[in-house]
């Protein structure tokens, strides 16, 4: 009885692993609808549009919104170039994962990014200085949810 047992089991996972085969290999050939470049720029214009509205600026602190949109849009357009070329160079890999290179890219996405927030931040500064206590509130939980999500600026 337990020779059958053990028998099942390592069938179950021999055939589990045939089935699903490597992790890489499915993630490279899932096939999955991808947003387009002016997609990812439309999410970022929603959402800029969404803290505005969220902010409800008086007309003092409305003089002070067009920098921060700005870098805003100016965000979005690299996000989503960055991200269409990172979705084109995953696309082209052949072969096993370079552990080496996408040490590389992840460094320079991070550099990039690190760039983008502060433009940000430099953007943002007069617009949060003009807030009153609670929408600083609102406007720093949205700044960290868009510093958070995948792409996110």
């Amino acid at each position: 009885m337990r020779k059958a047992l053990t028998a099942l089991a390592t069938a179950t996972l021999v055939a589990g692993t045939a089935l699903t085969g490597s992790a890489d290999a499915r993630d490279r050939d899932r096939s999955r609808v991808d947003i387009t470049a002016n997609q990812i720029v439309d999410q970022y214009n929603a959402r800029t549009a969404r803290i505005k509205a969220d902010l409800r600026l008086t007309p003092e602190q409305e003089k002070n919104w067009d920098g921060f949109e700005s870098a805003m849009r100016d965000i979005a357009k690299t996000n989503a170039d960055r991200q269409i070329a990172m979705r084109d160079a995953r696309a082209q890999e052949k072969g096993p994962l370079n552990f080496i290179e996408m040490m590389r890219r992840e460094a320079t996405f991070l550099s990039e990014r690190s760039a983008d927030r502060k433009k940000l931040a430099d953007a943002a500064q007069p617009l949060y200085d003009s807030l009153d206590d609670q929408q600083k509130r609102r406007f720093a939980k949205e700044l960290v949810r868009l510093g958070r999500e995948p792409g996110g600026d």
